[in-house]
Formats: structure tokens, C-alpha cells, sequence
């Protein structure tokens, strides 16, 4: 939000030089009702097309983004999601070796002495 109303600001800075430069340089004057608008209503106009091209180029600037953004994320979960389905078989024995691993451990053995000395 705080670009948002930078990029607002300088907007309307601009417009108000930039509508001065205009009107005086290039001799451009808005004429509404047949009547030929004063300096300070030719500024405020040319300060309303700039805020209306700030916000929509600020909004194409985000849906670009996110956009981008979007599509890398869908791109890196396709890649996840074959990845783990091609390989489950591999995933669900590395599991099992890691669980059936840990009873083989001495803290196992401790914690479960009194269990281990029945024989059938």
C-alpha cells in the first residue's frame, strides 16, 4: 500500500509539471462545453489521466506478478507430486528400513529390557 500511494504521489507531481509543460510548450488547451478550460482545470485533468494510468499500471504490475508467481508455484507441485508418485515404492521402504532401524538401537533395547525376556 505504501508504493501504492509513492507511486500515486508521484504521479500527480509529475502531471502537475508535466500539465504546465504542456499547456505552455505544446500549446495544448482541453475544451469542455465549447469553453476553454482554465490552467488549474487543465492540471487537475491531466493529473486524473495520470492517477487513472498510475492505478492500472500498477495493477498490471501485480497481476503480472502474480501471475509469474502462480505459475512457478504450480510448476514446482506438478514437479513435487511426480516426483513422490514416481518414486513412492522407494519412499514407503526408506520409511520402513528407518522405523524398523530404531528398535535395533540400544535406547530401544533399554527401554524394552522386560519385554525381551520371555521365549515362546
Amino acid at each position: 500500500m505504501k508504493n501504492f500511494l509513492l507511486a500515486l504521489v508521484i504521479a500527480i507531481v509529475l502531471m502537475n509539471c508535466l500539465g504546465s509543460v504542456v499547456e505552455d510548450a505544446l500549446g495544448m488547451h482541453l475544451v469542455m462545453s465549447d469553453e476553454l478550460l482554465s490552467p488549474w482545470e487543465n492540471i487537475a485533468v491531466f493529473s486524473l489521466v495520470g492517477i487513472v494510468l498510475a492505478i492500472v499500471g500498477f495493477v498490471v504490475a501485480l497481476s503480472v506478478v502474480g501471475t509469474v508467481v502462480l505459475a512457478l508455484g504450480a510448476v514446482l507441485f506438478a514437479l513435487l507430486l511426480a516426483g513422490v508418485s514416481a518414486f513412492w515404492p522407494i519412499i514407503v521402504i526408506a520409511i520402513a528400513l528407518y522405523a524398523l532401524k530404531r528398535r535395533n538401537t540400544a535406547s530401544y533395547a533399554q527401554k524394552n529390557e522386560h519385554n525381551m525376556h520371555h521365549t515362546l
